[in-house]
C-alpha cells in the first residue's frame, strides 16, 4: 500500500514516502521461508539452526526490498498534494520529490555554466524561469467550476545536501491559493488537476484538511502497482467536502492595512484574497 504524505510547516521541511513500502514483490520469498522451515523439521542438530534461518531470511528479504524500492522509484516524481479548505481561502500545496533520473535532468538545467556545481544564483534563476510555467499547470475545480489559483509563495527548492549535477534526489514546493466560494455545500467535489512534468512517471499522495469547522475527505482510487491515472497528461486528485466551513466575520481594515493572510513573495495576492473577490458556486 502506498503511504500517504503529510505536508509539514515551512519551518519543518517537506516529508516523503518511505521507499520500501512501495515494492510490489520479492523474487520467490516462499523459497527463503521453506529453507528456514527445513531447518526446523530436520532431526537432531538441525533444529538448532531455526533461529539462524529466520534471521537469514529476514536479512535477505530486507536487502531485496531496499534495492527493489531504489530501482522502482528512480524514474518517478512523487506528487504530494495537500488541499486545505477554510472559510475565506483554499490553499493548495504541492511537494514534488524528484528521484534519481529526473533529479539529474533538472539539475543539468539548473547548472547554467555547465561546471557540474549548482550555485545559489543558478537555483534562483531556475526557479524564476520555472514559476510562470508551473502556475499554468495546476488547476482547481470546485463543484465543477474552475477557481483561478494565485501563487501564494515563490517556488522553493531543496537539493537535500547535494549541489552537484548527476543522479540524486531533490524537492520542489509550490504553494497556491484561491478565495473560498460562497455557498459551499456539503458533498461538493474538489478536483485538483496536476500537469507538472507530464513525461515522468508519477506517484500521487493526496491529503485534505479543513479549517473553521470544515471537514474534508480524500477520495483514493486504488490501482495495481505504481501506475497513476494519467488522462490527457493530467493527474487528478479528488476530494469531497463533508461539512462546509462556518461563516466568519468580515475582515476589519486598520490604518496599517488589511488584516489576514499575506503572501510573502506576491504583494498583490492580498488584494486577490479580499472577500469582495470571492466567487459563488
Amino acid at each position: 500500500m502506498i503511504s500517504r504524505l503529510r505536508s509539514r510547516s515551512r519551518s519543518g521541511g517537506i516529508g516523503f514516502v518511505h521507499c520500501s513500502s512501495l515494492v510490489q514483490r520479492v523474487d520467490n520469498p516462499q523459497r527463503v521461508l521453506r529453507v528456514s522451515q527445513s531447518f526446523h523439521g530436520s532431526p537432531g542438530g538441525w533444529r538448532g539452526f531455526f533461529p539462524a534461518g529466520l534471521l537469514l531470511a529476514g536479512l535477505i528479504l530486507g536487502a531485496r526490498l531496499s534495492a527493489g524500492a531504489h530501482d522502482v522509484l528512480g524514474t518517478y516524481i512523487q506528487h504530494a498534494v495537500q488541499l486545505t479548505v477554510g472559510a475565506r481561502y483554499i490553499d493548495v500545496t504541492l511537494d514534488l520529490t524528484f528521484f534519481e533520473e529526473w533529479s539529474a535532468s533538472e539539475r543539468k538545467l539548473m547548472d547554467a555554466d555547465a561546471n557540474g556545481n549548482i550555485t545559489r544564483a543558478e537555483r534562483a534563476d531556475y526557479l524564476r524561469k520555472l514559476a510562470p510555467q508551473v502556475a499554468q499547470q495546476v488547476k482547481l475545480r470546485v463543484a465543477g467550476r474552475e477557481l483561478p489559483l494565485v501563487p501564494l509563495y515563490d517556488p522553493e527548492i531543496d537539493l537535500l545536501g547535494s549541489e552537484q549535477v548527476g543522479p540524486a534526489h531533490h524537492r520542489l514546493r509550490l504553494c497556491f491559493f484561491a478565495p473560498t466560494p460562497a455557498g459551499l455545500r456539503a458533498g461538493a467535489e474538489f478536483l485538483i488537476e496536476d500537469r507538472l512534468w507530464p513525461d515522468a512517471k508519477a506517484l500521487g499522495t493526496p491529503q485534505a484538511e479543513g479549517r473553521d469547522g470544515c471537514r474534508m475527505t480524500t477520495e483514493i482510487f486504488v490501482e495495481t502497482g505504481l501506475t497513476p491515472t494519467r488522462l490527457d497528461d493530467a493527474q487528478r486528485f479528488n476530494f469531497r467536502c463533508v461539512t462546509p466551513p462556518a461563516k466568519v466575520a468580515p475582515q476589519k481594515t486598520s490604518p496599517f492595512g488589511t488584516a489576514g493572510k499575506v503572501s510573502k513573495f506576491s504583494p498583490s495576492s492580498e488584494q486577490s484574497k479580499s472577500p469582495a473577490n470571492r466567487t459563488d458556486l
